[in-house]
């Protein structure tokens, strides 16, 4: 007996030793929209939480995640940003890609329908750089080249005019773009090769950092400095570090998130502090963060949801440490709430829950940094909700079972987010007919009665 008890120890203590160098392992990086996130894990996969309403998350519905699912199996993504409403990401082999909402087109697909499920743009494959902003999209290729589609009231694609575009089109002829951000509503902002700073659109409360409040809808470079190279964007607020590891700030600072002790605007980019340990730096509406080179996080800024996450819904005019954890790789910042990333490969969220945002199962928000399970749910794996389909491709006929039973609506959308097929099953076991669709790859959207949902790909043949 005491024997088996020690075997059983040993079985115990090694299952758990394999069970935390699982959760160790689980997230890669993270990035937030205004109310819904995006994550990779370290084995490539991508998943997704929070609003739903137009696609967002990818997962072919328009249903809001309160915890991770699986949004791609694909081991091919090379960049993404993540803009208020949609998506954009670029794979290794140079191919652009978009989903969620599009009113001014900055999905970039022609159209201003929203995409449900990652869908490519054009057929072009030498993208590099993406970033998704409120309604405007910016792009850098291969080749130095830079391009920009969506809204263009303010001239914030930079190309000389305020019309819109509803596809990607050039900026300019210039071939040394390195970095750009189109996080704001109406301007843009630029780094080049030789470190310069660019800006361009609205120029509310000095959001061009040139000294006036003169809009322009072309690229003008800010300064003289060479030694620019983070740059983040906000509504009209705009952060930035130096190659010196210096913190500097301009724009709109209604909310202290500029982070120099006051709500004064600056005009032009100006020094936060004197410390030269900035590694990085994020804002989203009016609250920043950002990660210090020994691994600590800072915050300051709007906290009235708790996304700070101090513990308190107090804002602040300039940074303030956030616990003593030396440990912090990576941050993102979301409308009113935070995400961010620990080197032991843990995701902590605060602030904001209305739509699931913080992806720990609920929507309740907080004020302080609580942890999202590795453990959280595929988009084929919910548990007792677990519904299986055969065959699958399938011809003519779809066969729908669970084991339970129940009164479930079923739905049907294609990959370009319309519903193409609706019913009501009460069986633990239904067939849909799909001989009338096209080929291709659809989704199944399947939803019980007290709201629990589950999404399961089939291809039509």
């Amino acid at each position: 007996m005491k024997t088996q008890l020690h075997h059983n120890i040993l079985i115990y203590a090694m299952l758990m030793v394999f069970s935390e160098s699982i959760v160790a392992q689980c997230w890669q990086s993270v990035q937030t929209g205004g109310n819904h996130a995006l994550a990779f894990k370290t084995d490539g996969t991508l998943w997704g939480w929070g609003e739903n309403s137009a696609g967002m998350l990818g997962d072919g519905s328009n249903i809001d995640k309160t915890e991770p699912v699986l949004i791609s199996t694909a081991l091919d993504w090379a960049y993404l940003s993540v803009g208020n409403e949609y998506n954009l990401a670029v794979k290794t082999n140079g191919t652009l890609w978009a989903w969620g909402r599009s009113f001014y087109g900055q999905v970039g697909d022609g159209t201003t329908n929203s995409l449900f499920v990652p869908t490519q743009i054009g057929t072009d494959t030498n993208w590099l750089k993406v970033s998704a902003g409120v309604s405007h999209t910016l792009a850098i290729k291969t080749d130095g080249t830079l391009w920009a589609w969506g809204k263009n009231n303010y001239g914030q694609l930079g190309n000389g005019t305020t019309t819109q575009t509803k596809v990607p089109i050039q900026i300019g002829t210039d071939t040394d773009w390195k970095e750009v951000n189109a996080g704001a509503y109406d301007h843009s902002i630029a780094i080049k090769t030789d470190g310069t700073l660019w800006s361009w659109g609205r120029n509310f409360s000095g959001a061009l950092g040139d000294g006036t409040n003169n809009s322009r809808n072309v690229p003008a470079q800010v300064g003289v400095d060479t030694d620019w190279k983070i740059i983040t964007v906000s509504h009209y607020s705009n952060l930035a570090i130096k190659t010196n590891g210096t913190l500097w700030s301009w724009g709109d600072n209604t909310d202290g998130e500029l982070g120099n002790g006051t709500k004064t605007d600056k005009l032009v980019p100006t020094q936060v502090g004197t410390e030269t340990n900035w590694a990085d730096v994020k804002i989203r509406y009016s609250h920043v963060q950002a990660l210090k080179t020994n691994g600590t996080l800072y915050a300051w800024g709007y906290n009235s949801l708790g996304q700070l996450g101090t513990g308190t819904n107090i804002p602040s005019l300039s940074p303030i440490a956030i616990g003593t954890d030396t440990d912090w790789v990576g941050i993102a910042a979301g409308s009113n709430f935070s995400a961010a990333l620990k080197t032991d490969g843990t995701l902590w969220t605060t602030g904001d829950n209305q739509s699931g945002n913080l992806g720990d199962g609920t929507k309740t928000n907080r004020r302080t940094y609580g942890q999202v399970s590795c453990t959280a749910l595929s988009v084929n794996d919910f548990n007792t909700f677990s519904f299986q389909i055969h065959p699958n491709p399938v011809l003519n006929r779809l066969t729908i079972e669970n084991p339970k039973g129940g009164t479930y609506k079923l739905q049907v959308i294609n990959q370009l987010g319309q519903q193409v097929l609706k019913e009501k099953i009460n069986v633990p076991s239904a067939s849909l007919h799909v001989s009338t669709l096209a080929k291709g790859l659809y989704f199944l959207n399947i939803t019980s009665e007290n709201g629990k949902a589950q999404t399961i790909k089939f291809i039509k043949k």
